[in-house]
């Protein structure tokens, strides 16, 4: 019998049972699959995770500035050199004049001239030999050896002259035992004297103090050049080179890194520290050359431009003591020499204390009326720039109510200032308040004589004084002084405009142009005057 027609719904459930066996088995066998897949994927995940890996920069880095060890203690050769000078001079002479005379004394009856001109010659002679063999250079490579050997020559070289020429100009007075024996004494005193300075000279080359140190705008050919011969003498202490090209530049030349762009010069915070930036760009890149200029020639460190001529010369040794003791070609004018720094620190030194001596009982006396009259510390420290723009703290008188200290001088001093105290208005009337400052100048943060320093971020009509006026970093070529060419020429107190800043400026470039010891005891001794007379400046 034929079987009976299956409905719609019963057509439908079988199908949806045929095919649904299909997939539970393949639900089933994917799923034994993905449990023996699981430890593959596991061990393909470990060995390539499925994250992208981070890339590592295996590139090597450049140096930055915050990586340079720049020295911060600092002795001038040039100034140790006249003080070592002035040391043998002294030696040298005492212990002729005291061998001659004790020699001469009683014989052949004629008095003091013949001790007197015998003690003359033979000091001149030692000291121009020493002088001519050049025995106070003292280069860094120079070992102790080396060093009393030249000063051998000197001495045994000005013991025979002076023996010869005392022999042939008076040969009755002529005392060839005495003569001989103030001779070695005085060669004795010589070996012991710059065994001691060899010793000292070594001390402070090995700390980095003597040696100027430098920073090279350039990595050039010339700048290769200046290092590799740098490397034999140790005469100065090169530590960075910029380069606006950086990308094309070396990460180093021989050890010196190539560290950044003039931005990065400008901006680096041991910049004060820095005796010369040397231009080493060569002659051809005028224009690199001179933008270089335009960005640095406003920095108060010297800058020099190695000559154009040096590409084609073998002169280095020529240039790196050029550099070392006088600098290349000059852009912002010549530094003293030696005698004047060691004359201005002595005459700081001494003058200095003599004075914080003399005043301490004024001191004491201004003291206690300050403490007395309003509550507070005594002293006022404050922020200012000194020389190369070195940041150090100046000593003042408290004049103000301490609750309105103005560290930055924001708000420079005016007529009726009521931030300042009653003891506050007599003593910056009298500019009493600044001598605290002489402990300042012991310790060598300034000068008796030189421009006045200014706060950091002084404010003049709004902006930062040194915006006003081009020239302005040229006064911190030299230290500070608690009095200047400016003071005692009406530039004193607060500046309120444009052209008071000008005018100090140009006072005190004036003053760096013609600074010597005379004219320092000028202007010291015009101040005193000038501000007793003074009614009309505000402090």
């Amino acid at each position: 019998m034929p079987k009976p027609m299956k409905t719609t719904s019963e057509h439908a459930l079988e199908i949806e049972t045929l095919n649904a066996k299909p997939v539970r088995g393949s639900d089933e066998k994917r799923g034994s699959a993905q449990r023996r897949s699981a430890p593959l994927d596991s061990f393909a995940e470990k060995i390539r995770p499925s994250q992208k890996r981070v890339t590592v920069d295996r590139r090597r880095k450049r140096k930055t500035t915050a990586e340079v060890s720049v020295p911060q203690k600092q002795t001038s050769m040039s100034a140790l050199r006249f003080a070592l000078r002035t040391s043998d001079i002294f030696w040298v002479t005492a212990i002729i004049v005291l061998s001659v005379w004790n020699g001469y004394v009683g014989i052949n009856n004629r008095g003091v001239l013949a001790p007197v001109s015998a003690a003359i010659l033979g000091s001149v002679i030692f000291i121009s030999m020493l002088f001519v063999n050049r025995a106070h250079k003292f280069p860094a490579a120079e070992t102790l050896g080396q060093h009393l050997k030249t000063v051998m020559m000197a001495a045994f070289g000005a013991l025979g002259l002076w023996l010869t020429i005392a022999l042939i100009t008076k040969p009755d007075t002529f005392l060839p035992d005495t003569l001989a024996f103030a001779g070695l004494g005085a060669t004795a005193i010589l070996f012991i004297l710059h065994s001691l300075y060899h010793m000292q000279v070594k001390r402070l080359h090995n700390r980095g103090a003597l040696a100027p140190t430098i920073v090279m705008l350039g990595a050039t050919e010339s700048a290769r050049r200046l290092i590799e011969e740098n490397a034999k003498t140790r005469e100065l202490n090169i530590l960075a080179i910029f380069d606006e090209r950086l990308a094309r530049a070396p990460h180093n030349i021989h050890g010196v890194p190539v560290v950044g762009k003039i931005e990065d010069l400008l901006n680096w915070d041991q910049l004060p520290y820095i005796n010369r930036i040397v231009v080493t760009l060569p002659g051809m890149a005028k224009s690199r050359k001179q933008a270089f200029l335009e960005q640095v020639k406003l920095l108060p460190n010297r800058i020099a431009f190695v000559v154009d001529e040096f590409e084609n010369l073998d002169h280095v040794q020529q240039r790196l003591t050029q550099i070392a003791e006088v600098g290349m070609r000059e852009v912002t004018g010549n530094p003293k020499g030696g005698a004047h720094t060691a004359i201005k620190r002595l005459m700081d030194i001494s003058i200095g204390t003599l004075a914080l001596i003399g005043l301490s009982p004024v001191l004491a006396i201004v003291a206690l009326m300050i403490k007395k009259d309003s509550p507070g510390p005594v002293l006022f420290k404050q922020p200012r720039h000194g020389f190369n723009n070195r940041v150090f703290n100046v000593y003042k008188f408290r004049s103000m109510r301490n609750d309105q200290a103005d560290l930055k001088a924001a708000q420079q001093t005016v007529a009726g200032d009521a931030r300042v105290t009653k003891i506050g208005r007599f003593i910056r009337k009298t500019s009493i308040d600044e001598l605290p400052q002489l402990l300042n100048v012991i310790k060598g943060d300034m000068s008796l004589v030189g421009p006045r320093p200014h706060a950091v971020g002084m404010r003049t009509q709004g902006k930062d004084s040194m915006e006003l006026v081009a020239e302005y970093a040229h006064r911190h070529k030299v230290k500070p002084g608690m009095t200047g060419w400016a003071q005692i020429n009406g530039s004193r107190g607060p500046l309120h405009d444009g052209d008071d800043v000008a005018r100090r400026v140009e006072l005190d470039v004036e003053y760096i142009e013609r600074s010597n010891a005379v004219f320092d005891l000028y202007i010291m001794l015009k101040t005193l005057p000038v501000l007793l007379g003074d009614s009309e400046n505000i402090r």
